[in-house]
C-alpha cells in the first residue's frame, strides 16, 4: 500500500487521533483516565505549553547532527552505538507521520527527533532528551519507550523498515563547577554551554508493548462521560478545586 492511499484511508476513519507521546502517559503508574478522557475530547486546553528553551535545543541538536553528516557524511561519533549509520532521513512532519491502528480504529502520529538508515539497509529512530539520565530514577522512562516504539510502528507502516535500532540520547548539560572554569567557553557574544551524549537503547517491542495501551485509548474514547479521577490526581484535584471555586462565586 503506497503512502498516499494509507494516509487518505487514515483521513478518513471515525476514531480519535493520540500522538505517540500522549499514548506513552498511558503507561504511567499514576495514570488518570479522566485527565485521558479530557485530553482525548476537549482540544486545545489552557495551560499546556512547553518551554520554549527546550524546544530550540531540540531543534538546535537536530541541526548539530544533520550538518555532521552532510560535512563529515556520517553520524557523530556519539552515535556510534547505533551502528554504522550511513544517512540521515528528514523527520516527516507529524501531520504526515502516522498509521492507522485498524484493531482500534486510532490514528497514531509522533514527530521523530531523528531517523538514520544503517549500513544493513535497517533504521534507526532515536528521541532526544535534554537532561540527566539516572538509571536509579527513571522517571518518565516508560512514556519515552512507549513514545519510540510508536515512532517504529509507524515507520514501519510508511515504509522506513525494518527498525532495528531505538534509542534515547540524553543530552547531560555540563553545568558542574569545573567546567565552568574553562576559559574557552566565554568570548565576547556570551558563553557556550557544553553536552555530554548518553546513548540509551530501548527494546522493540511493537506487538507486546502498543496494542494493550491503544486498546485503553479507544475504551477512554468511547465513554460518553468522563471517568472517574485517579486517586491523588493532582491535575483532577486542581480542575475540581477550580470548578467549587466558580460554582461559589456565582
Amino acid at each position: 500500500m503506497s503512502q498516499e492511499k494509507l494516509w487518505e484511508e487514515d483521513e478518513g476513519h471515525a476514531g480519535p487521533t493520540i500522538s505517540a507521546t500522549e499514548l506513552g502517559s498511558y503507561s504511567r503508574i499514576r495514570f488518570c483516565s479522566r485527565c485521558a478522557w479530557v485530553r482525548l475530547h476537549i482540544k486545545n486546553l489552557p495551560y499546556q505549553s512547553f518551554p520554549g528553551i527546550f524546544s530550540s535545543i531540540d531543534r538546535y541538536n537536530k541541526l548539530i547532527v544533520h550538518n555532521h553528516f552532510d560535512r563529515e557524511g556520517r553520524a557523530p561519533s556519539w552515535l556510534s552505538e547505533l551502528g554504522e549509520a550511513g544517512e540521515y532521513i528528514d523527520p516527516p512532519h507529524w501531520s504526515r507521520f502516522k498509521a492507522l491502528d485498524e484493531e482500534t480504529g486510532i490514528t497514531l502520529r509522533g514527530e521523530a527527533d531523528g531517523i538514520f538508515k544503517l549500513a544493513d539497509g535497517s533504521y534507526a529512530i532515536v528521541d532526544y532528551k535534554t537532561s540527566r539520565y539516572n538509571p536509579d530514577r527513571p522517571g518518565m522512562f516508560t512514556n519515552y519507550e512507549v513514545q519510540l516504539n510508536a515512532y517504529a510502528l509507524i515507520s514501519e507502516r510508511l515504509g522506513l523498515s525494518p527498525v532495528s535500532k531505538l534509542a534515547l540520547v540524553y543530552m547531560e548539560p555540563a553545568t558542574d563547577k569545573e567546567t565552568s572554569n574553562e576559559p574557552d567557553l566565554v568570548d565576547a557574544r556570551g558563553f557556550v554551554m557544553a553536552f555530554h551524549a548518553n546513548v540509551i537503547p530501548v527494546e522493540i517491542r511493537l506487538t507486546s508493548l502498543l496494542p494493550p495501551l491503544l486498546r485503553k485509548a479507544r475504551d477512554i474514547w468511547d465513554m460518553e462521560t468522563p471517568p472517574k479521577a485517579a486517586r491523588a490526581c493532582k491535575d483532577c484535584a486542581a480542575v475540581d478545586g477550580l470548578l467549587e471555586s466558580l460554582a461559589g462565586s456565582a
